[in-house]
């Protein structure tokens, strides 16, 4: 049984109103779920005035380490979520505030709930379209879908450098999701998994103009049949030599 003490304990500890679309599309923003439970621990005690949340308190609510908070937080700046503001307030006091403006216009920015995305369409068959050469738009990789995919192969979370990098090939480079995750396959494949030589493979593949798998695989194969026919031609067959000859008196 609640007493009024526990009542008014729970009434005083407040709320905070939270955005339900936020709660079903945080994954679209490349967003983890303990970057999430941060977020909501930081605007929280936004809500409640703090000018500076306490990673702290955060981490003890979280049960982490303050340093394992931080590095949540870098790594959703990394994502393009977050602002870190640094000011001087009245007492030349440097403070630094955290903006999420740019958090809820992403959010806005998504695509319709009727708009189709990869991970909408995971638990449904991709069509394969009638034209050859080109994957199934429902078969492009999202963002979400790469941060994933680079963590499972590199067995850890992605610092928040690799963050920005990656972050970098969506937004600054604007690389074909498809083409990154076949050049994560490439990398695994040559035994070669870091973000600079998949981020070499992209700029080549999208000098060659490369747009889908398709043409990574039919460049591979005339590669392959080039360097055969290449090395025919270097080592041409030799002639048999007759067993019957005596190569010690040839030519006396």
């Amino acid at each position: 049984m609640v007493d009024d003490a526990q009542l008014q304990q729970f009434i005083n500890a407040g709320s905070i109103d939270v955005s339900v679309l936020l709660l079903q599309k945080y994954r679209l923003l490349g967003m983890t779920v303990d970057e999430l439970v941060v977020f909501l621990e930081v605007k929280a005690m936004l809500d409640r005035g703090y000018q500076e949340p306490s990673t702290e308190k955060i981490a003890d609510y979280m049960g982490m380490k303050p340093t394992e908070v931080f590095a949540r937080l870098e790594s959703m700046r990394a994502k393009g979520l977050v602002v870190f503001e640094t000011h001087r307030d009245d007492a030349e006091k440097l403070t630094t505030t955290l903006n999420f403006q740019v958090l809820y216009q992403k959010l806005m920015q998504l695509p319709r709930p009727d708009t189709q995305r990869a991970f909408d369409r995971m638990a449904q068959p991709v069509q394969t379209p009638k034209t050859t050469g080109q994957h199934a738009v429902g078969d492009e990789p999202s963002r979400a879908d790469i941060f994933t995919m680079l963590e499972q192969e590199f067995g850890r979370q992605l610092s928040p450098l690799e963050l920005e990098t990656v972050s970098n090939w969506f937004d600054v480079d604007h690389f074909l999701p498809v083409l990154m995750r076949a050049a994560i396959k490439e990398a695994v494949a040559n035994q070669a998994l870091n973000l600079r030589y998949i981020e070499s493979i992209l700029v080549n593949w999208t000098r060659l103009n490369y747009r889908s798998e398709e043409d990574v695989i039919m460049n591979s194969k005339r590669r392959k049949q080039y360097q055969k026919q290449n090395t025919q031609n270097q080592f041409p067959k030799q002639q048999q030599v007759p067993l019957n000859v005596d190569l010690l008196h040839l030519g006396q």
